[in-house]
């Protein structure tokens, strides 16, 4: 049967390629892949019986060959190698027979067809080596685009046209032109990032969720999840959060023509700060509707740009003489793909495994050219380039026709579903993860797949969709989270996607074997398909699954696919999870599935009959709600990878799950590196476990189960070590030998628990089995802790290392040692019996170290640097950030020499009440943050600081040499109750950004006008606070932003500030008056916001630079100042909430005006003799009867309609709930 098998797939390459023409071919190739699935299925089911005797302890003959012996263990990997002396069940001999005579029929029929066979022997699914290993092409080693990036960035940067709040630059061409590209470039350019404070990155595609968009905006913005989902209240914060920000915003890959879509994305950016829109897009439609300026029309590559390109794929690092004998017929095929950056990538990267030249040849003159790409929009180069990829390549690019476009997915998560499709073949030397990803890796490199956009620019920042964390966090509960945060950094989780074109190109290849569905119910799918993948119907809709017919029995996939999950940041995606219901009998109609994934659904439990899923592989139920595992999961005997990250709702594990001896992934919920479920007695049985990032020792399961799992990778983290019984056994779970292991925990209890961990008094028993101790730790208890962390020594390969609860005395001996050679993140958090720190000084690797809430700290010396007096060598010289935080006994920290720490470049020092200084530091040092330090009087000379940010408590002595930081550029004071008087006098000549906030004493900022490079001040929640008669602001001032100051009453404004472009004033109770706002001769924004004692005079005159103008909440405001015809730049205008305002006067004279939002004002009228501009206007007017009244009095309406340009009035009369915009 195996021999029969191998025939079938030795000859699908060359049917591949003739069934595109020949029907007949297209015919017998669906014939044969049927058969070739039936095969596999009565193998698998053969080999299935051998596994449930070793799993369930049975006998097995014994193997009398070494070539048997490999057989067995073949058979624990794969679906395709069986044991030769096991007796073959009745059934399962009728059904090889009639897959054996169905064989000859299709092999005469072959002979009939021409087809080749390869000679009868199966193509080899080991990948070809390529000439010489080379990285991946870099994507901004882009060939042609010079001249577009210019001008495009030109576009961005210019001032021409810098009166409109928001413009906006199309990139029209094909599918395959190289828009992202190029757009990828710009927004990665040194000058656009200078002159952008602010860039994010969205993928549209076809879906234009606005509400999606926003969402992304505001968190690439915040680095803070955010949970709102109304529009309106999305746009308030976008607002709020754009203030005094330059924005350069991509939209990627546009399709919608909804000119209100459009409209309601806009509306919050031309409110906010000066914001520029890149937009890419296949269609003209879109760009006409969306642009401020014309588009720009990419073209195609010329013949020579696209010769350089596809020598990059195809010809580098080969030998130049073999290489010239490639050259012309490679120039041939360059022509062939006209200009298209896509397709070149594409058939040089195929090209770059080929050394023949016959096989250039043949590429060259392959029929495929001659398909006209109007037939299914498919390009004949893409084609090619599939089509003579290496065979093993071919079902894995196949398979991902289960994706839809724009779908992010990570290396690893592919890799294990074509595993479980048995697509990576066994190998004895290698394990099937490192060839898969090999696969993968080669179909990069072919440009099948790509980067996303996302991973690509934020190699280099926060990424946008990994993490909500900010590190500023304070706190034991934020140190643990910090940990995680940037060991994630470390991780290679990078996310891809494939082209449009390419996913189109997977789904014509596939056909009808992957379907994908966007329905509420699953009844029916077609009876050719092999895979299935479920699209969200509606976000809150259930998903019903029903019993499928007989002809769906074949299905071997069944994954549902949620596309926004990826697109959000942190957990808490709940608000886009779909109920799952699954139908009693739905499993017994699909038995030959391999791979159900069920992730982020909100599934509670599944039905005990999946364990009749004999063939399963994959189980995903990640994010999900499920509550409970049924024990018949224990019967997946080929079951590789169960999934439950983030469940979680789970409460336990079922002890069945000791029985899957296929098990080489079990993903567990965690919380900061400690499981939140137990695992069961045995799960040490499961010796081809590679992923268990957590074990809870309790007394079911031992730490004596880790002994045997040799094979551990990753993460691991063992929590609940107060219930180890003593070092020998700690010793048995031989963590020296698990070499793959990069990331590992070691957890006692909380701080509760660890203080009341000793083996005398009182404990009580909890659920899982784990014994809670209520006694004081004694002398015998902290030698037992030594003992145990000593034995739990790791192999010299750790990466990380989380070391937490621990209440021995002393760390262990290894713990610093310089073998260790590559750690690179140590984190100490609770240990708080010990006195010294470790010596981590010699460690070459560290760059990130955090050390937290240790009580017996109270001196830091030459012990920590690891100096001697036989050793003087630098300490922590890779060391990139360092964190201490909550030592609340260390007082003195010295010992530290000349050259250590010549890389930190950030130190953060916080609730560290008795230390007295901070030692003599290196010029690297640019980010200080400092948090109830009372202690420390002065800094030491730190000539490169750039960021200081001072909280909570600080010694006054502090601010003479805080003065002395000649490089500052931004400063950040708040929550400093004992701060009355700041003065700013001193060298900063640099400072460029000040905020004070939460100071609740804070009276006056003396000699403010003296820093003359400050651009951006902000003063938040300053009860006290308030402007001196003689105060000054500084001239360079480009932001001023002052909110909760309830004691402000005036604003330091005659004296010029011709540099200032942003002004907001918010939530300030006594301001009464702005004084001189003509001096403010650059001003653009002006934002009056929650002042209830402010009034404007009719007579005050407003800046002719102003953009944008917003007033609310300002209950006693009446009149505002006439609007000249001089503010003819003012685009938006909004009156909100403001009670006794009557009227605005000159609105005709507003020729630029776009917006005008009048809403909440009771007495708001226009006169009789108002006229609007003449300009292109969107209005909006809310709960203003009078306003309203007078409208339909005057028939504004109709009026309006006669209005040159203006398309239509919108008012809303009395509604609370929603502003309509057009």
């Amino acid at each position: 049967m195996e021999g029969t098998l191998s025939r079938i797939q030795a000859v699908l390459s060359d049917a591949e390629e003739r069934e595109i023409r020949d029907e007949a071919v297209k015919l017998w190739l669906k014939e044969l892949k049927d058969l070739a699935y039936l095969a596999e299925d009565v193998l698998a089911e053969y080999g299935y019986e051998f596994l449930r005797i070793k799993a369930e302890g049975g006998d097995l003959p014994r193997p009398a060959t070494r070539k048997r012996k490999l057989e067995a263990r073949k058979l624990v990997a794969t679906t395709t190698i069986l044991p030769t002396q096991i007796a073959i069940p009745g059934g399962i001999q009728s059904r090889i027979k009639d897959i054996r005579m169905r064989f000859d029929e299709l092999a005469e029929e072959r002979e009939a067809l021409s087809l080749r066979n390869n000679t009868g022997v199966r193509i080899s699914r080991v990948p070809v080596q390529p000439p010489q290993s080379t990285p991946y092409v870099d994507e901004s080693c882009v060939y042609g685009r010079e001249e577009d990036k210019k001008k495009i960035i030109e576009m961005l940067v210019s001032e021409k046209g810098s009166a409109e709040k928001l413009s906006v630059i199309p990139i029209i061409g094909m599918a395959g032109i190289g828009k992202t590209t190029l757009a990828r470039l710009i927004y990665k350019d040194p000058t656009v990032r200078q002159c952008f404070n602010t860039r994010v990155w969205v993928s549209v595609s076809v879906d234009f969720d606005v509400i999606k968009i926003y969402k992304a905006i505001v968190e690439s913005i915040t680095q803070i999840k955010c949970d709102l989902t109304e529009l309106s209240s999305l746009q308030s914060v976008l607002k709020e959060e754009l203030v005094g920000k330059r924005l350069l915003l991509v939209l990627d890959d546009v399709w919608t023509e909804d000119i209100s879509l459009w409209d309601s994305l806009r509306v919050a950016f031309i409110s906010g700060g000066r914001c520029k829109f890149l937009v890419t897009t296949r269609n003209e439609s879109v760009a006409r509707i969306m642009q401020t300026v014309l588009p720009y029309q990419l073209a195609g590559l010329t013949e020579d740009q696209a010769w350089l390109l596809f020598k990059q794929y195809a010809l580098e690092n080969r030998d130049p003489d073999s290489s010239r004998n490639l050259e012309e017929i490679g120039k041939k095929i360059v022509r062939k793909c006209k200009g298209l950056p896509l397709a070149v990538k594409n058939l040089g990267g195929l090209l770059y495994y080929e050394e023949d030249k016959d096989k250039w040849e043949d590429i060259l003159q392959s029929d495929l050219w001659e398909l006209d790409e109007e037939d299914d929009g498919i390009l004949p180069a893409l084609r090619v380039s599939y089509h003579r990829m290496p065979t093993h390549l071919k079902p894995c690019f196949m398979y991902c026709a289960l994706f839809p476009k724009n779908y992010l997915f990570e290396k690893d998560e592919l890799v294990k579903l074509w595993m479980a499709q048995g697509l990576i073949p066994f190998m004895e030397t290698r394990r099937a993860e490192d060839i898969g990803k090999k696969y993968f890796d080669d179909l990069h490199r072919r440009s099948f797949f790509q980067l996303s956009p996302i991973d690509e620019e934020f190699d280099e920042e926060l990424p946008l969709i990994r993490s909500s964390l900010q590190l500023s966090l304070t706190g034991h509960e934020q140190l643990l989270q910090k940990t995680s945060f940037i060991i994630s950094q470390d991780e290679d989780q990078k996310l891809f996607l494939m082209h449009d074109l390419i996913c189109d190109l997977a789904r014509s290849i596939a056909g009808e074997e992957c379907n994908i569905k966007k329905d509420k119910k699953v009844s029916y799918i077609t009876n050719e398909a092999s895979h299935l993948s479920l699209i969200p119907y509606e976000t809150k809709a259930d998903i019903q699954f029903e019993p499928l017919k007989d002809e769906n029995r074949r299905l071997r996939s069944l994954l549902y696919v949620n596309t926004k999950v990826k697109t959000l940041s942190g957990g808490g995606i709940s608000d886009v999870f779909q109920n799952v219901r699954l139908c009693s009998g739905l499993f017994q109609t699909l038995p030959c599935l391999r791979v159900i994934d069920l992730s982020y659904t909100r599934i509670k439990e599944l039905p005990s009959s999946i364990g009749q899923l004999k063939l399963l592989c994959y189980l995903g139920l990640r994010g999900s709600t499920i509550k409970r595992l049924p024990n018949s999961l224990g019967s997946l005997y080929y079951l590789q990878t169960l999934d439950l990250k983030y469940c979680t709702s789970l409460q336990e594990l079922p002890n069945g799950i000791v029985k899957l001896i296929n098990l080489r992934h079990l993903e567990l919920p965690t919380k900061d590196f400690a499981a939140c479920v137990s695992l069961p007695s045995g799960i040490g049985t499961l010796t081809r476990l590679e992923t268990l990032p957590a074990f809870k020792v309790n007394r079911h399961c031992r730490i004596d189960e880790l002994k045997q799992l040799r094979n551990l990778r990753g993460h691991l983290g063992i929590a609940g070590l107060q219930n180890v019984a003593s070092g020998k056994e700690a010793t048995i779970a031989d963590l020296k030998t698990k070499e793959h292991l990069q990331t590992l925990a070691l957890i006692w209890n909380s701080e509760k628990s660890t203080r009341a961990s000793s083996s005398q008094g009182s404990s009580e028993q909890h659920s899982d089995g784990s014994t809670l101790n209520t006694g004081s730790i004694t002398e015998s208890s902290r030698f037992l802790a030594d003992g145990i962390l000593q034995n739990l020594q790791p192999y010299r390969n750790l990466r990380h290392l989380i070391l937490r609860g621990y209440c021995g005395m002393r760390f262990p001996s290894w713990l610093g040692d310089s073998s260790f050679s590559r750690l690179n993140t140590i984190s100490l958090t609770k240990c708080h019996s010990c006195k010294l720190l470790p010596p981590l000084g010699q460690l070459p690797c560290l760059q990130k170290l955090l050390i937290g809430n240790m009580d017996g700290i109270q001196h830091v010396g030459c012990e920590f640097c690891g100096h001697s007096s036989m050793s003087s060598s630098i300490a922590f010289r890779a060391l990139d950030m360092l964190d201490i935080e909550c030592l609340n006994q260390w007082g003195e920290w010295t010992g530290v020499e000349d050259g250590d720490f010549p890389c930190l470049r950030r130190l953060v020092i916080k609730h560290c009440s008795k230390l007295n200084g901070i030692p003599l530091l290196p010029t690297s040092l640019e980010i200080l943050e400092m948090e109830n330090v009372e202690a420390i009087t002065a800094l030491p000379k730190l000539p490169s600081v750039k960021s200081l940010d001072l909280q909570g408590k600080w010694n006054e002595n502090l601010w003479a040499s805080t003065l002395e930081l000649q490089s500052l550029h931004s400063l950040e004071i708040s929550w400093s109750e004992d701060l009355c008087i700041l003065h700013l006098h001193g060298s900063l000549d640099a400072l460029n950004n000040l905020e004070i906030s939460d100071c609740m004493n804070l009276t006056l900022i003396v000699e403010l006008h003296k820093i003359t490079s400050l651009e951006h001040l902000r003063l938040h929640a300053l009860p006290k606070f308030q402007f001196s008669p003689d105060d000054r602001l500084p001239p360079t001032l480009l932001s001023l932003d002052i909110s909760s100051c309830p004691n402000l009453t005036s604003l330091p404004l005659y004296q010029p500030l011709s540099a200032l472009r942003e002004l907001s004033i918010t939530n300030c109770e006594q301001i009464s008056t702005l004084m001189c706002l003509q001096n403010l001769n650059s001003l653009e924004s002006l934002t009056l916001d929650a002042c209830p004692e402010l009034f404007l005079n009719s007579d005050d005159v407003l800046p002719v630079t102003l953009q944008y103008l917003e007033i609310s909440s300002c209950n006693k405001l009446s009149a505002l100042p006439r609007l000249h015809e001089n503010l003819s730049a003012l685009k938006e205008l909004h009156i909100e909430d403001c009670e006794q305002l009557t009227t605005v006067v000159g609105l005709c004279n507003l020729t630029s005006l776009e917006l005008m939002v009048i809403s909440f004002c009771p007495k708001f009228h226009f006169l009789p003799d108002e006229q609007l501009p003449t300009s292109t206007l969107d209005i909006e007017i809310e709960d203003c009867p009078r306003l309203t009244e007078w409208c339909q009095r005057h028939g504004i309406k109709q009026k309006v309609a006669l209005l040159t340009n203006v398309p239509c009035m919108n008012i809303v009369p009395f509604s609370s709930d929603k502003i309509n915009s057009f």
